[in-house]
């Protein structure tokens, strides 16, 4: 379930950067070869992006590719590195449970309001609907994380972190 999972967030983040990439080269066709400007794809370019930001996030935390200063993780041994590497994780979660609850009453006070987009009459709730749904995946990319985490802390403890560096295998838990 998880693959897919993956599969569909990777091929919505992939259609977003798409839709982007073909708005933005259609208005620079038009503005400078045919030398008259579309009023709507830079708002549509503008929204994809935000859409592949949000759902690309998720992607970035299952993959641990998200920045990190891990200086102090490599520095003072296994046990060190299992400690910061929850209490990173447990910052992350607050950080996307808070949004996620913010960015919902958010879409629903958008959507009470009745606000649309500028130059496509889109209602505007559509486009916030992206910030909980992509905090709401990262935190449960994060849940699966520290869970990882710990199950490697317990193997680590019983002895049994079998042929691979523990340090590797933090790094690929992502």
């Amino acid at each position: 379930m998880t693959k897919i999972f993956s599969k569909l967030e990777g091929a919505m983040s992939v259609a977003a950067l798409t839709v982007m990439f073909l708005c933005i080269a259609l208005q620079v066709f038009c503005r400078y070869v045919l030398n008259n400007a579309l009023e709507w794809p830079e708002e549509v370019a503008r929204y994809a992006f935000i859409c592949a930001v949000f759902l690309g996030a998720s992607l970035a935390a299952q993959e641990g590719r998200h920045l990190e200063i891990s200086v102090c993780k490599h520095s003072f041994g296994i046990r060190a590195y299992y400690a910061l590497t929850i209490i990173s994780t447990a910052f992350t979660l607050i950080f996307c449970a808070v949004m996620a609850v913010w960015g919902g009453k958010m879409v629903i006070f958008v959507a009470e309001s009745a606000q649309v987009a500028a130059s496509m009459s889109m209602p505007m709730y559509v486009v916030y609907l992206v910030i909980p749904l992509g905090m709401a995946c990262m935190f449960f990319r994060a849940v699966n994380h520290v869970l990882a985490v710990l199950r490697r802390v317990s193997d680590h403890d019983a002895g049994q972190t079998g042929k691979r560096n523990a340090l590797e295998e933090m790094s690929n838990s992502w």
